[in-house]
């Protein structure tokens, strides 16, 4: 049980939290002490590890959402709005959108013509990550083009490639008539 706390613990360690990369951090901290823990992990195809790491990915972006929200709203009712046309003219004057819902309309009507605080927060901001998760190949990759580079490198000098041809000459024919078995020349 120690092994696996000190495991999670140095992962967590060596993935810090950015600003710009929150979503990436908090995806590869799942996958670190989550799922690439579990002894089935190396045991999933590629593309299950693929489809894996989305739900994950999926799961980091809902709780970015979701922690915005509760950070800057604080427990106060609050719109998803997008910010319209705006001028400036005996103070701010700013037009926003926001869905139809029941709820955002009811939050509205109740909170009615009184002053209110609009939080500039952007999630997306927080949408970046410092690199791809990336699946375990099923197959490692071939080094064929390695190999035949190395062996092309040795034969320098050796014979002179356009006066090699990749096929065989064939063989010689003898001009025989068809007639007799006797050579045409005779």
């Amino acid at each position: 049980m120690e092994a696996t706390t000190d495991a999670v613990a140095q992962a967590e360690a060596a993935v810090e939290l950015g600003i710009e990369t929150l979503r990436g951090d908090i995806r590869d901290r799942i996958l670190d002490n989550i799922c690439r823990q579990m002894p089935c992990w190396t045991k999933m195809s590629e593309h299950e590890q693929r489809l894996m790491i989305g739900r994950c990915d999926e799961v980091a972006g809902k709780t970015v959402r979701e922690a915005i929200k509760i950070v800057a709203h604080q427990g106060f009712d609050h719109l998803v709005v997008s910010t319209g046309k705006w001028t400036v003219k005996d103070g701010l004057k700013l037009e926003v959108g926001a869905s139809g819902s029941v709820d955002d309309i009811t939050k509205l009507a109740e909170h009615g013509a009184k002053p209110a605080v609009l939080v500039l927060a952007e999630p997306s901001v927080f949408f970046g990550q410092r690199a791809d998760a990336v699946a375990d190949k099923d197959q490692p990759d071939l080094p064929i083009d390695e190999d035949s580079e190395a062996e092309d490198g040795d034969e320098e000098g050796d014979e002179d490639d356009a006066d090699r041809s990749p096929l065989p000459e064939p063989p010689a024919r003898e001009n025989r008539s068809r007639r007799t078995r006797e050579p045409a020349n005779a």
